[in-house]
């Protein structure tokens, strides 16, 4: 579906308290799911070597699980499942859908220390967000103002 100069409204746009209750709740479903896989695996040698990392190694073992949770969800889904939660999803500036690369990107961007404090600065798009090309959206707003588009462009062409 052509979208045709499509542009997101600044209302659509999930507001930064959506954006932290979705980094919350991805983040205590990041951390269930590591345990379930180690405790239904039994692997507490591995649950006791990833409570002896240093804060580095630490951080590397949180970004890997974070590049393949984020990175699988919003690929396949356009949305982690905080987001559904809280009715949002991710989408390119022009309202497609992302491709693989603007999610890995978008993803890698993630990884970075003190990324998500740039969510702070005002009504600025976070890092992740800005460099990717993406946009976190409310779902149900974002389909209505597409459905309103579309139809002025079949009334344009009519």
């Amino acid at each position: 579906m052509k979208k045709e100069s499509f542009e997101i409204s600044n209302y659509l746009l999930a507001s930064k308290q959506k954006r932290f209750l979705n980094f919350i709740i991805d983040g205590v479903i990041k951390l269930i799911i590591v345990r379930l896989i180690i405790t239904c695996l039994n692997l507490s040698q591995i649950a006791k070597q990833i409570d002896s990392l240093d804060m580095i190694e630490r951080y590397m073992f949180w970004s890997l699980i974070s590049f393949v949770y984020y990175g699988m969800t919003e690929t396949f889904l356009s949305r982690s499942p905080a987001k559904y939660f809280t009715k949002t999803i991710v989408v390119m500036e022009d309202g497609s859908k992302p491709d693989v690369m603007n999610i890995l990107t978008r993803t890698l961007l993630r990884i970075f220390p003190f990324e998500a404090l740039s969510f702070l600065r005002g009504r600025a798009l976070g890092l992740h967000d800005k460099n990717s090309g993406t946009l976190v959206v409310v779902k149900s707003k974002f389909e209505e103002q597409i459905k309103e588009h579309l139809e002025l462009i079949a009334l344009e062409k009519a």
